[in-house]
């Protein structure tokens, strides 16, 4: 459901607090190190190492105990917002495969060569964790070709993804599956975020002319009201992405570096022989990651919560530690004469706190309560 990078991203947001004797159990300093200055022990005085130590089977070390319990508290604490918010689609496809153009252009409509760097500009609407994926590229070109088409991002200066391309001389469309998928994501990585992506070749590096479409606006798309093939493929489209034709002029950009956006011609009537299939889905991985420091307690209370469990079963601990087992069964399921909160009502109202903290966010992958404002499907 995670990509592996937001596991490793809340290893360390809490820390195990050192035991008080070191003689005894002296832990990893990859397992102390805390973000916040805040320990797991600190929501439950059971988490004490040595009684930690105690429920662990034989062959089970207790390094490797606590690194799986926060993995898990992680993933487990995750999906439980997801399933609070109703996000039953999150990491489903929103958009399934869907082509940008539906027709071939004419073999005579060609583009001059001008040593121009040419090709798409792509801008995703904002909407937090909306990923779209390139899954093929179409390109349409007078004769046979090979050269390199290049994917940059207006927050990184190399080229994100290089991708090579033979064709052989037939004028209709030849579909390019990159050697891996190509994401364009709202939110990036520590290299870029966001931002304008650029999918384009180098004039100079071809052999023959592209095949322009240049009956096609781009500014009205393709016509919904004279039942334009392609309609509803491109209204989906549109709900996710701004696309147009690009060129920068010779001399107006360096190779193989991400030029500079005031120099772009935008070209209302081209396409430079080039197509697009794509998709698109959520991924809420970087937004989580961004927002960690808002789920700190909240996680201490999945994982405080889950070896709790642990010890309540445990067949471990034996019985001079019964007392322990009695306060955790108490402090796990409720106390009628106290009243005060246990741990699973203490980690629902975090749950609920969390939840409001990220709900004037706007977007299709992480909407509202209302059950009308949850995810949208493209119609292809």
């Amino acid at each position: 459901m995670f990509r592996q990078k937001i596991i490793d991203a809340y290893r360390n947001l809490l820390g195990w607090k050192q035991h008080y004797d070191t003689n005894e159990i002296n832990l990893q300093a990859n397992l102390t190190n805390t973000e916040t200055g805040e320990y797991y022990q600190q929501k439950h005085p059971a988490l004490r190492l040595d009684i930690i130590r105690a429920l662990i089977p034989e062959n089970y070390t207790l390094e490797t105990y606590l690194k799986d319990k926060v993995e898990q508290g992680a993933v487990e604490m995750l999906n439980d917002l997801l399933q609070y918010r109703q996000l039953n689609k999150y990491g489903k496809t929103l958009l399934q495969t869907t082509q940008l153009l539906n027709k071939y252009a004419w073999r005579n409509d060609t583009e001059t060569n001008e040593n121009k760097f040419v090709g798409f500009q792509i801008r995703l609407r904002t909407a937090t964790g909306l990923q779209a994926i390139i899954n093929k590229i179409g390109l349409q070109f007078l004769g046979a070709e090979s050269f390199n088409l290049y994917l940059f991002n207006s927050g990184k200066e190399a080229p994100i993804y290089t991708i090579h391309v033979t064709l052989n001389e037939n004028g209709g469309w030849a579909w390019k599956k990159a050697d891996e998928e190509i994401f364009l994501s709202s939110l990036g990585d520590d290299e870029y975020s966001g931002g304008v992506w650029l999918l384009g070749y180098y004039q100079e590096d071809i052999q023959t002319n592209a095949i322009n479409l240049t009956d096609f606006d781009w500014d009205k798309g393709v016509c919904g009201g004279c039942n334009g093939v392609g309609f509803e493929e491109w209204q989906s489209l549109n709900d996710y992405f701004i696309f147009y034709p690009f060129s920068f002029n010779a001399g107006d950009f360096e190779k193989e570096k991400m030029p500079d956006l005031n120099k772009i011609n935008l070209e209302n009537h081209k396409n430079f022989g080039l197509n697009l299939r794509m998709s698109v889905v959520c991924d809420l991985t970087d937004f989580f990651i961004e927002n960690k420091f808002v789920f700190k307690n909240l996680l201490a209370y999945k994982v405080t919560n889950i070896i709790l469990n642990d010890m309540k079963y445990s067949q471990q601990i034996n019985f001079i530690e019964e007392n322990i087992k009695m306060m955790i069964i108490r402090d796990l399921e409720g106390d009628l004469e106290t009243k005060q909160d246990n741990i699973t009502q203490k980690y629902h109202k975090e749950l609920k706190a969390v939840s409001f903290n990220i709900t004037g966010i706007n977007s299709k992958c992480l909407p509202c309560d209302d059950e009308n404002t949850g995810v949208e499907y493209g119609v292809v």
